[in-house]
C-alpha cells in the first residue's frame, strides 16, 4: 500500500512538469496563436495545426486591414466609396473564417465585440 501511495504521489508531481514541457500543438492551439498574431510554433508539424494557424492568421490579417481602412474613410476623399466596398468584402471574408471556426468549435473572443465594426 505504501508503494502505491508513493507511486501515485510521484506521478501527481511529475506529470504536470512533463506536460509543461510538451508544446501545445492541437488545431485549437494553432487557431489561437494565429488569430492573435503570434508566431507559429515551429515544433508543431501536424497538418491540422498548420491549417488552423493559417486560418487564424488570415483572420488576424483581415481584422488589421479593416481597422487600417477606418481612418482613411474618416478622412474622406474620392476613394471613400471604394474603401467602404473593400471593408464590406473584408467583413464577408471574416464571417467565412468565423463560420469555419464555429463549425470546428474554435472560440473567437472578438466575435462578441460588435460585428467587426460594421454599420447596421
Amino acid at each position: 500500500m505504501h508503494k502505491l501511495t508513493t507511486l501515485l504521489l510521484t506521478s501527481a508531481i511529475a506529470l504536470p512538469a512533463i506536460a509543461a514541457d510538451t508544446p501545445a500543438c492541437s488545431d485549437l492551439d494553432g487557431w489561437n496563436a494565429g488569430r492573435v498574431g503570434q508566431a507559429s510554433n515551429a515544433s508543431c508539424t501536424q497538418d491540422s495545426y498548420g491549417e488552423a494557424y493559417r486560418l487564424g492568421q488570415s483572420l488576424w490579417d483581415l481584422r488589421q486591414q479593416r481597422a487600417a481602412l477606418d481612418p482613411k474613410i474618416a478622412a474622406g476623399g474620392e476613394d471613400a466609396g471604394v474603401l467602404r466596398r473593400r471593408q464590406r468584402q473584408i467583413d464577408v471574408d471574416i464571417e467565412a473564417i468565423r463560420g469555419i471556426a464555429t463549425v470546428r468549435h474554435w472560440p473567437d473572443d472578438a466575435a462578441s465585440a460588435s460585428r467587426e465594426g460594421a454599420q447596421p
